[in-house]
């Protein structure tokens, strides 16, 4: 149990230093918890995986502040039991003849061919985006991102700081982030890359 908890929160201190990886790691184990939660509560699978996303946005943008959290496990559900709220406010009118969802949809719901061909213009502004980093930078994020090397690795092999890789990866997401803005995509879109394209 000790060793779950340590991990934890050294996977919470890669988070907060912009390890998009990691956060991969995070989502995918919380996700397990979190959507059975949301699940009572709407009964959508379609609202389900809003209100998982926007908790998940909120760790995202607010990751500097995640190694002050001492219990994560109880913060995280607050966030999204507060997201939930704000979520089925906004839905409240449409919630009385919204019965299309059932007990099969619990399962992750199958991309629309709209979904996959936005995922896919995403994808491709990506690697527009990385194609445009200076060298070491493209280097560093191929082999985080392609190589699943952690911070210490890619460190060794270039003789280089973990900080300097930290802030390197850090500073690559924000230049992704800001290209996919420009083309239109806003923060959302950032998120969706890091837990289902990365």
């Amino acid at each position: 149990m000790e060793e779950n908890v340590f991990n934890e929160q050294a996977l919470l201190l890669s988070v907060s230093a912009g390890d998009e990886h990691a956060f991969s790691l995070l989502y995918h184990h919380y996700y397990q918890l979190l959507r059975p939660f949301v699940w009572k509560l709407t009964r959508s699978a379609t609202d389900t995986e809003e209100i998982i996303q926007e908790t998940f946005i909120r760790v995202w943008l607010y990751r500097d502040k995640l190694p002050e959290i001492i219990n994560f496990r109880a913060w995280i559900f607050k966030v999204t039991s507060r997201e939930n709220l704000t979520y089925l406010r906004k839905k409240l009118p449409a919630m009385a003849t919204a019965d299309e969802d059932t007990d099969t949809s619990a399962q992750a719901p199958v991309n629309t061919p709209f979904q996959s061909l936005q995922a896919a213009e995403v994808k491709q502004l990506i690697s527009e985006a990385i194609n445009q980093f200076p060298d070491q930078r493209r280097k560093i994020f191929r082999m985080s991102r392609d190589e699943g090397m952690t911070a210490a690795e890619i460190a060794a092999a270039l003789s280089i700081s973990v900080q300097t890789v930290h802030n390197t990866v850090t500073t690559a997401l924000k230049q992704i982030r800001d290209y996919l803005e420009a083309h239109g995509y806003i923060i959302p879109s950032l998120i969706y890359l890091l837990l289902h394209l990365l």
